[in-house]
């Protein structure tokens, strides 16, 4: 049995933030302005801001759709949210890694090595992202939302038991379990001993994403991401829906929130215990 504590390999981390990070060390940057400074010192949290932005509104722009257009489908919907998520990886990625969610953070910062200390930023960074694209997805629609019921449109930003046959329980595993097959895929195209996809990543993570939504995501709505769904619903709270979209459906909200936290631990939990070799983890140690 090969003992990891001694084999002299750096620490693995998710690809794109690796090949980020290896740049910067090779690199002595110089700023030529002073907003330069500050965007190059704030540079992850920046890039998680926009990646967490570019998702909410491709997402939630989707789900517009579907309410507004009859030619719309829950495929196509969940297809939405699968390219936003590839976009925003794209577009953050080289920079701070694309987590683009706080359960995904929490997930790298317990087994991959992630700085704790950069945790609450990129928690920060993600939540006002998710508040920014539920705007953009907002004034787009500001026509087409003001015309239809308030109780209508409030699902183009938040989540929710589907149907009442529905319980809390069977959300909460719902988005537990849909939560640890999006950090399934996370990890093993990240881990070099096992098939790494390297630039494609993003487009298979996004697609693994659509292809929850479409397998399993009707229950709940596939929220997978407490910033996805707190800061919209936080946005519907303030911009005309009241204090129905934190009270709505037996004060549901907690559910997108908590569970994703926990089914990120738990797919990241199975994978190393299954499978990840390639590295130190709380599993290998």
């Amino acid at each position: 049995m090969v003992n990891f504590l001694h084999r002299h390999e750096p620490l693995e981390t998710d690809a794109l933030l690796e090949r980020a990070e290896q740049a910067i060390h090779h690199t002595r940057y110089e700023a030529h302005s002073k907003w330069a400074g500050i965007r190059h010192k704030f540079r992850k949290a920046f890039a998680e801001f926009l990646g967490t932005a570019i998702l909410v509104a491709f997402g939630s722009g989707a789900i517009a759709q579907l309410v507004f257009s009859p030619h719309n489908s829950w495929f196509t919907m969940s297809l939405g949210w699968g390219l936003g998520l590839t976009f925003g990886i794209y577009v953050s990625g080289g920079v701070s890694g694309g987590h683009l969610n706080p359960a995904v953070t929490l997930a790298m910062a317990i087994f991959r090595g992630f700085s704790w200390a950069e945790v609450p930023v990129y928690w920060a960074a993600q939540f006002l992202g998710a508040f920014a694209g539920a705007l953009v997805v907002y004034v787009s629609n500001y026509s087409a939302i003001q015309a239809l019921d308030a109780a209508k449109t409030i699902g183009i930003f938040i989540t929710g038991r589907q149907t009442d046959a529905v319980s809390t329980t069977a959300a909460f595993i719902a988005e537990f379990l849909g939560t640890a097959l999006l950090v399934l895929v996370i990890l093993s195209t990240s881990d070099k001993g096992n098939t790494p996809a390297g630039n494609t990543q993003p487009l298979i993570i996004g697609l693994s994403l659509a292809a929850i939504g479409t397998s399993f995501g009707y229950e709940t709505g596939f929220a997978l991401n407490p910033a996805r769904d707190l800061a919209p619903r936080l946005f519907t709270a303030l911009f005309g829906w009241g204090f129905e979209a934190f009270s709505r459906q037996g004060w549901y909200f907690w559910v997108p929130i908590v569970a994703p936290f926990f089914g990120a631990i738990g797919g990241a939990f199975t994978y190393d215990l299954l499978i990840y070799a390639s590295g130190p983890s709380p599993l290998n140690n």
